[in-house]
């Protein structure tokens, strides 16, 4: 019968031991997993959170919710923005009440036909404001 293996088993062993620790080596040093293309989902099991890369980051993820680590030690959890809800259509404002054109002095009537024109467009103005707050585009104060 012929042995599988040859006479020198030592050799053998020796050469293997080489080969997995070479492979060892290369999987410390490796940069990584590297992803050329995907063809299906992509399992990102729980694992505990890495420690901190000296540069770029680590994506990981931590009770099914994935997270990015970058360098400074910053953990970011990965899920999408809650969905937004429009808010009440501002109000446009209406004709003005106020001539375009004074012809001599203002009377005590122009003006107050100018201060319910600037009140008008005060309503118009919080109407946006609180839109813009409801949506939200801006930090509320």
């Amino acid at each position: 019968m012929v042995e599988q293996f040859g006479s020198d088993l030592t050799t053998i062993i020796r050469d293997l031991t080489r080969r997995i620790e070479k492979l060892e080596s290369g999987q410390r040093a490796g940069p990584g997993l590297t992803i050329g293309q995907a063809s299906g989902a992509f399992l990102l099991p729980s694992a505990a959170t890495p420690g901190t890369p000296a540069g770029g980051g680590y994506l990981f993820a931590s009770g099914g919710t994935p997270y990015w680590k970058d360098s400074s030690g910053s953990a970011y959890p990965l899920t999408p923005a809650p969905p937004v809800t429009p808010g009440p259509a501002p109000q446009y404002p209406g004709s003005f009440d106020s001539p375009a054109t004074i012809g001599g002095t203002p009377t005590a009537s122009n003006y107050n036909d100018l201060r319910a024109d600037a009140a008008m467009l005060q309503v118009c103005l919080r109407s946006v404001i609180e839109s813009g707050r409801t949506v939200p585009i801006w930090d509320t104060v």
